[in-house]
């Protein structure tokens, strides 16, 4: 076959996509239940958090110490599957941080 920009493309999108298919799905469903799991905890500690009279400015700090903590155990990890469950973990409590500032309007 011939080289062209569009077979170049769909390699490219093979090999990108191609990783995430071959692994095994005990892989993938920690991966996944620790990206949910981060969205979660994040979620909850925030509706706890504001429910109760604490200063916003204090939670963002918690918040802010948590995934730096969990940054510090990434890095510490020898074992990949972990390091990346903790980045996933990150993820989702990055993500449930700003839709609850979204929410809020902040």
């Amino acid at each position: 076959m011939q080289k062209t920009k569009f077979k170049n493309f769909v390699d490219f999108l093979v090999s990108s996509i191609m990783p995430i298919i071959s692994e095994s799905w005990v892989k993938r469903s920690i991966l996944l239940l620790s990206l949910l799991f981060g969205f979660y905890f994040t979620n909850s500690l925030i509706s706890f958090l504001l429910d109760n009279s604490i200063n916003t400015i204090i939670l963002a700090i918690l918040i802010l110490l948590i995934i730096e903590l969990l940054i510090r155990l990434s890095q510490v990890s020898r074992f990949p599957i972990i390091s990346m469950s903790i980045n996933n973990l990150r993820i989702g409590s990055t993500y449930a941080l700003i839709l609850e500032a979204f929410k809020l309007g902040s």
